[in-house]
């Protein structure tokens, strides 16, 4: 593995906020958007580990619902898939798929969506 990673330069930046910029800052301001940024930093860096799980999750989701779709989009690499499912997504939206398909792909964006926020999740104000 290559040294610093992505994780140890997000957290060196973080600590380079808080630690040497902080102390400089006056205004209560941007004190506090300091924080936030560092804070935001560290979100980041947490979520950098689930990253690789979510890809492979989305990427079997979107083959598995294209072709549950019997679409020849299902081999396609991911860029293709998810122009697919975009393009799916609008038919849907102007209510131009069937009630199968429709039910279909509004069952992807579901997953799509909690994908998200389980990878995006925050433990502040809990």
């Amino acid at each position: 593995m290559l040294r610093p990673t992505l994780a140890e330069i997000l957290s060196g930046i973080q600590r380079t906020i808080l630690g040497t910029l902080f102390a400089e800052l006056s205004s209560p301001y941007a004190q506090g958007q300091a924080a936030m940024a560092a804070a935001d930093l560290m979100h980041v860096t947490n979520s950098l580990e689930a990253v690789p799980a979510y890809d492979a999750a989305e990427v079997a989701d979107l083959q598995q619902t294209l072709a549950a779709l019997k679409s020849e989009a299902s081999s396609l690499d991911r860029r293709a898939m998810e122009a697919a499912m975009a393009e799916l997504a609008v038919a849907l939206v102007l209510g131009k798929l069937d009630a199968p398909a429709a039910e279909t792909v509004r069952g992807y964006m579901r997953r799509h969506l909690e994908r998200g926020r389980t990878l995006l999740k925050s433990n502040w104000g809990a």
